[in-house]
């Protein structure tokens, strides 16, 4: 009697659950939630620092512009620095802890801001949240290690998705309050919402025995060391094309408002505006970025991404000519829905074309990677704009673009032999999964 009742106690849990194959869903969903919900806070406050700064004494639009590059870009610097080594520590330890400290970090951090007096202090804050963050590049590393290989690009679509899409209605939001309320009160929102991010981290997400300290999903093969994955032409070439995808990205943030002031654009609304220009480009994003990561289960995503980063460059260059605000609105919205399926492509060719062990850590490297490019990217934007003009940003971009698309042409062409030089893994004879060859992609 007691097994029927256990029985029937399954049966009855049985609906709410997915099928065996799809089981890595579930984290994910918890995770694209908790993502929603940091990244909201976010961009209640991170958009407008540059006002914040000017608020806290920096009167000069160069130096406040030049103080914004170094804020912006310090945090994601140091947790892209950390990046490999919280994943590496992940791998041995648990995921999850690494995701509730640095969601509880946030909580605290964000919130000290609206107590600045300066803009030393501000940076210092700025700096802790780098230390002690990271969620970013944990949650991409994660998605790609618990996803099947031939749905990473999926899986990281989704997590970007998710972070586009925190960022559509809450730059606007986060505008009006700024213009209604000041930015000390967007402050204690956002640390609220990352609260909200730690709870559902905290009770939602089930760590798998094999998560904590064990083998991964894939078939239990020992990770490959980051030297081996150095002479893998694919992993070079993620590394490029991944440093460059974020280094555009994030150009944009620390100069909007600053750029908006200059393209007659009404003084009392400019946080509105600056709102509405990140809110439709948060909107093309998502819809890219998801439908490039369900074609990359399909097609094949080297092409893909080829055009997407021209597209991206076609796009780019008429925004350092603009002059009228609603311009700008319209390339902005057109270059995230052409070109913002570039990183989950990117990491779709990695999924199929990288060898068995490469696990959490490579993964927490190239997102590591990824945030040390959107790192660098403000810090230069800030000198740009100092020493040239808030427009010189854009045709860097532009010339970028280009770059890294003959870049990746190159490194990701067909490539045979790509994985001759690797060592081999306890797990090399087991069966392995239906997918290209490096460059084959």
């Amino acid at each position: 009697m007691q097994d029927a009742r256990q029985a029937g106690q399954v049966s009855r849990w049985r609906p709410w659950r997915l099928p065996p194959e799809e089981e890595w869903r579930r984290n994910l969903y918890v995770v694209m939630v908790a993502v929603f919900t940091l990244f909201t806070g976010f961009f209640f406050v991170i958009p407008f620092l540059p006002l914040y700064i000017r608020q806290l004494g920096v009167t000069d639009p160069g130096d406040a512009a030049l103080w914004a590059g170094v804020i912006f870009g310090v945090s994601p610097l140091l947790a892209g620095l950390l990046a490999p080594l919280w994943s590496s520590w992940a791998e041995r330890h648990g995921r999850k802890p690494v995701m509730q400290r640095a969601a509880l970090s946030f909580v605290f951090l964000i919130a000290a801001m609206a107590f600045v007096t300066n803009v030393y202090q501000l940076f210092g804050l700025r700096l802790l949240i780098g230390v002690f963050g990271g969620f970013s590049a944990m949650s991409v590393a994660l998605a790609s290690t618990i996803a099947p290989r031939d749905r990473v690009g999926e899986a990281v679509g989704l997590i970007q998705a998710t972070q586009l899409a925190s960022g559509i209605a809450a730059p606007l939001l986060g505008g009006i309050v700024v213009d209604a309320a000041g930015l000390k009160a967007s402050f204690f929102l956002a640390s609220a919402l990352c609260l909200i991010g730690f709870l559902l981290i905290t009770f939602g997400y089930h760590e798998e025995r094999e998560q904590a300290g064990g083998p991964g999903r894939r078939g239990g093969e020992a990770a490959l060391p980051l030297r081996a994955l150095l002479r893998v032409p694919v992993f070079v070439g993620m590394l490029a094309a991944i440093f460059a995808i974020q280094f555009i990205d994030r150009s944009f943030g620390p100069l909007l408002p600053l750029y908006i002031g200059t393209l007659n654009a009404p003084a009392g609304l400019i946080g509105s505006i600056s709102g509405l220009v990140l809110t439709l480009g948060a909107i093309a994003g998502s819809v890219a970025s998801v439908a490039a990561g369900r074609l990359s289960s399909r097609l094949a995503p080297r092409p893909l991404l080829l055009g997407s980063l021209a597209a991206g460059a076609a796009c780019c260059l008429p925004i350092a000519f603009v002059g009228q605000w609603w311009q700008l609105l319209i390339f902005r919205t057109l270059l995230g829905l052409l070109a913002g399926g570039a990183l989950p492509l990117t990491y779709a060719i990695g999924g199929r074309a990288l060898p068995g062990g490469a696990k959490m850590g490579a993964y927490g490297t190239l997102a590591g990677i990824g945030m040390i490019g959107g790192a660098v990217s403000p810090q230069v934007t800030g000198l740009l704009a100092k020493y040239a003009s808030l427009r010189a940003i854009f045709v860097v971009d532009t010339a970028l673009y280009l770059v890294v698309l003959a870049w990746v042409w190159w490194m990701l062409r067909p490539h045979p032999a790509a994985t001759a030089t690797l060592p081999t893994t306890p797990a090399s004879a087991a069966p392995r999964d239906p997918t290209p060859a490096p460059g084959h992609d």
